[in-house]
């Protein structure tokens, strides 16, 4: 039997997966442009034949084509980078592993305290980046030892500019300082339609870390093959498959850093979406997102993106205008204009310490669509707040037309807790058992706290612990992470 028929059991790939993320034993190697690149030959079938192959393509056709190989987290991950920015969502374990560079703290300040390169050219980028992505890795760890080496980075003038100041800015992190402020928005420039049915403000720098994202996602799509393998090959996974499946979990893992290293980084802190409902079923939802941040847009302007949004990646025939210190995307090639009115009647850009503000006005549309669906009464508007952190919360408030109003929504409320918890009890015994960080979850919604004071109606959702851990717990237990 040659190695490529040679089979491994499927269970054994699940549980190894399991227990240390790996699917098989490969080479991998750094191309002369930067690319990660792997040993690939499932498609010759004789490993002695096989060729190092970029894991993500290079052209931005390659680049996004590589979305489907991603799932919904790592989509997500890609446009919502939690309290960082794009590179630091890269699954650095497999990133630095593939590079031969050690993960661990003290191997990664050794890594920080090498020589620096030329940094000249793609291969040079790449290397700037993984130095920034070290970085990012020693501060969402908290690694203060690691203080000494990022010293050393802002002391040499030979260092870039872009490595120094993401040094000073762990240091100042490390050890409980200011940081450089983030971007906002300015009020004058948010762009809004006349009117809109709902707005979403994000302010990211309150964000959680969620770094995570992109491994768990990797991680789920490499248990759902293994064991759609299982069921469909008798239990057993050729070399051969397991190969193509590293390349396509893999590249999910490193699209992050195929993006940056390509295009460009990308660090959004303050964004707008505003939704529009719409006619037709093609698309009856339209979306405006601007945001303000810190973007190498150069390399993104070359890749042609701006204008009419390329490849229908993420913007369905919409636009996407990127700028050095921000950017502005619709789903259909909206450009509505500056409307400061609108910014300061619905208090949009004020910070009141949420990571997330919700609103929607008393015009929306949305209205008619929940009344039908859940029976609400009438209310002239509506906004969600969440504040993260430990404890985190939720508040919903309503302003109703009066105070029998504010009264009818807080017992509507109660009636859909009960409701929702019925639903639940009649499948809990088991899902209990499978996803007990899920439902503790559900416990803390429970536990709201409702009342109407005069024409407001308030509920109040305390989540107590809510670490990164946990949240990584929660999406571990989903059901398509565990067949």
């Amino acid at each position: 039997m040659s190695l490529a028929q040679q089979t491994t059991p499927s269970q054994v790939v699940v549980e190894r997966l399991r227990t240390t993320g790996l699917l098989e034993d490969q080479k991998w190697r750094r191309g002369d442009d930067g690319s990660l690149e792997m040993w690939f030959w499932c498609d010759v079938g004789d490993p002695a034949k096989g060729r190092f192959i970029p894991v993500v393509g290079k052209d931005p056709g390659e680049l996004f084509a590589g979305l489907q190989y991603s799932g919904l987290l790592q989509m997500f991950s890609l446009v919502n980078h939690g309290n960082g920015d794009l590179l630091g969502m890269t699954d650095a374990n497999q990133h630095f592993r593939a590079l031969g560079i050690g993960i661990e703290d003290v191997e990664l300040r050794q890594f920080l305290a090498l020589p620096m390169p030329a940094f000249v050219g793609r291969l040079g980028r790449a290397e700037l980046l993984d130095r920034l992505l070290a970085i990012d890795v020693l501060e969402r760890r908290a690694c203060r030892s690691a203080i000494v080496e990022l010293q050393g980075l802002v002391r040499r003038d030979e260092v870039p500019a872009v490595l120094r100041e993401r040094a000073a800015r762990a240091m100042a992190a490390m050890r409980g300082e200011p940081v450089p402020p983030r971007l906002r928005l300015a009020s004058a420039a948010v762009r809004l339609p006349a009117t809109f049915d709902a707005c979403v403000v994000i302010e990211h720098g309150k964000l959680p870390d969620l770094s995570w994202l992109n491994a768990a996602g990797q991680r789920a799509g490499a248990l759902v093959t293994a064991r759609t393998l299982e069921r469909a090959g008798g239990g057993e996974c050729s070399l051969a498959q397991l190969n193509g499946l590293v390349r396509q979990t893999a590249k999910a893992g490193e699209l992050p850093f195929a993006i940056a290293h390509r295009l460009g980084n990308v660090r959004l802190d303050h964004s707008c979406f505003v939704i529009s409902l719409q006619a037709g079923p093609d698309a009856p939802v339209a979306l405006t997102w601007q945001a303000a941040g810190a973007i190498d847009a150069e390399g993104w302007a070359a890749a042609g993106l701006s204008g009419d949004a390329a490849h229908g990646q993420p913007w369905f025939g919409g636009t996407l205008a990127m700028a050095a210190d921000g950017l502005f995307a619709s789903t259909d090639r909206s450009q509505s204009q500056p409307r400061p009115e609108l910014v300061e009647k619905f208090g949009l850009l004020r910070d009141e310490g949420s990571a997330v503000r919700a609103i929607v006005p008393a015009n929306s549309r949305l209205w008619g669509v929940w009344r039908a669906a859940l029976n609400l009464p009438f209310a002239d508007r509506a906004e969600v707040r969440i504040v993260c952190g430990d404890p985190a919360t939720i508040v919903v408030s309503v302003a109703a037309r009066d105070e029998a109003g504010a009264a009818a929504w807080s017992q509507r409320g109660k009636e859909l807790l009960a409701e929702l918890r019925q639903w639940l009890d009649e499948r809990a015994p088991v899902e209990r058992f499978d996803a007990p960080t899920t439902f503790a979850l559900f416990d803390a919604l429970f536990a709201a706290e409702l009342h109407a004071v005069g024409s407001q109606a308030t509920a109040t959702i305390t989540l107590t612990g809510m670490t990164a851990q946990k949240a990584q717990a929660i999406v571990e237990e989903l059901p398509w992470m565990n067949g």
